[in-house]
């Protein structure tokens, strides 16, 4: 049985939307305040603060910087999981995407489980980057601030696991 190119164009696509998601996840640039006095980057774990005048960067844990600001942490923790279950399920679609191509060629429940964990992978980063911006857009409402790239790699990893989804369902149809 030969290789499926549908089905090897959706395993490039979801190890491409696990990486980036990886990256998103690591990365302290969710997104960037520049005041006159410092410069402000945050990511999912890290807040970093740069005084201008000195050029010293300072980074204190984002959960301990906003409790400390006099803003509730529960919404960032449910960012961090709902970040970390789309890392999983994409790594899980991955997994089985490679054993659908190479060792369990005849096994349609490997694909099925591949096709739903990168829906639901795409679905719990989904859920991350909307609760993030609406929760970010009210606690620096009074500042002008941008998303920074780690934001919109997780972005790009959703729309990513979307289509790899999407290739697989196509293989699934038309296989």
């Amino acid at each position: 049985m030969a290789i499926s190119k549908c089905l090897l164009v959706a395993l490039v696509v979801v190890i491409f939307a696990t990486i980036f998601q990886v990256i998103a996840l690591a990365a302290p640039y969710w997104f960037n305040l520049d005041l006159s006095i410092a410069k402000v980057y945050a990511g999912l774990w890290w807040t970093c603060t740069e005084t201008v005048s000195t050029g010293l960067t300072s980074c204190d844990k984002t959960v301990d910087y906003l409790f400390t600001n006099g803003s509730s942490t529960d919404w960032l923790k449910a960012v961090q999981a709902m970040s970390i279950l789309g890392f999983l399920t994409l790594l899980v679609a991955s997994v089985m995407t490679i054993l659908k191509l190479f060792v369990l060629k005849d096994n349609k429940p490997v694909l099925l489980v591949a096709i739903g964990t990168s829906f639901t992978g795409a679905v719990f980063i989904l859920i991350a980057i909307a609760v993030y911006a609406d929760e970010i857009n009210d606690f620096y409402s009074a500042f002008d601030f941008n998303y920074h790239f780690a934001f919109a790699f997780s972005i790009i990893a959703m729309i990513a696991a979307i289509g790899a989804g999407v290739a697989m369902l196509v293989e699934m149809i038309t296989g």
